[in-house]
């Protein structure tokens, strides 16, 4: 009777946290774009929930990392004890990790299992995964050291004029990506950038920069599509019509 009283506890607080970090990450994911479908049958899928961008659907597995590790198995209790069980490579497709301490989900791959991510710069010169790095799906992500974020160990404080930009890649202006976007695919600029398209996507939304609508690029090959105006274009439209009306 006891280790059955023990064993629901844990059981109650597991499921506890796994609905918080379902929950975080399906209002994220959602707020990013993604379409959220969640299993109505089956309980016991590797998975917890589907999302689904751009044609393509990512298995994605939801988990509390109160010490921002992120494990490599799942747990669950019954009459017959505590069950442990390592993830395969094919179980599913991304992590939704929920980090307490600063309230914010990262995605690592399934491959990244086993490992840590930091939220805090460590009083250690050990390389490190930083939690910026997976604010999207990320199939891949190099350690970073404390050099890059300008941290001297000795006196443990930070010299902002000498801190290295912790961006591995210097994204464009916001006057150069809206004409980019509408000059070639984005799956064209993260490649002249050595970046991927999500990373170009995440460009757009935070500059407030409108992408060319679906099939574009289709149509544009087939000659189908009128040129985009830029912004100067339409400033110089306006300047010759205001000419034009004062003479």
């Amino acid at each position: 009777m006891i280790f059955t009283f023990e064993g629901s506890l844990l059981l109650h607080d597991t499921k506890n946290k796994g609905d918080i970090a379902a929950t975080k990450a399906i209002a994220d994911l959602t707020f990013k774009g993604y379409l959220i479908f969640t299993p109505v049958v089956c309980e016991h899928l590797p998975f917890d929930f589907v999302a689904y961008k751009d044609d393509k659907f990512y298995k994605i597995q939801a988990k509390y990392a109160g010490d921002n590790r992120v494990v490599n198995k799942t747990i669950w209790v019954d009459k017959n004890g505590t069950h442990q069980k390592k993830y395969k490579v094919n179980d599913f497709d991304f992590y939704a990790v929920y980090l307490p301490d600063i309230d914010k989900v990262v995605y690592p791959s399934i491959n990244f299992k086993g490992c840590y991510i930091t939220t805090q710069i460590p009083n250690s010169a050990t390389p490190f995964y930083w939690w910026e790095d997976f604010t999207d799906l990320t199939e891949a992500a190099s350690k970073r050291t404390y050099k890059e974020f300008g941290v001297d160990l000795t006196t443990r404080k930070v010299n902002p004029d000498s801190r290295i930009h912790t961006r591995k890649v210097e994204r464009p202006s916001k006057e150069e990506l809206g004409k980019l976007v509408w000059e070639k695919p984005t799956a064209q600029i993260g490649r002249d950038f050595g970046v991927s398209d999500k990373a170009v996507e995440k460009w757009c939304k935070a500059y407030g920069v409108e992408k060319p609508p679906r099939g574009y690029w289709v149509k544009k090959a087939y000659g189908k599509v009128e040129r985009q105006l830029t912004i100067d274009d339409e400033d110089l439209t306006r300047g010759n019509i205001l000419s034009k009306d004062m003479s």
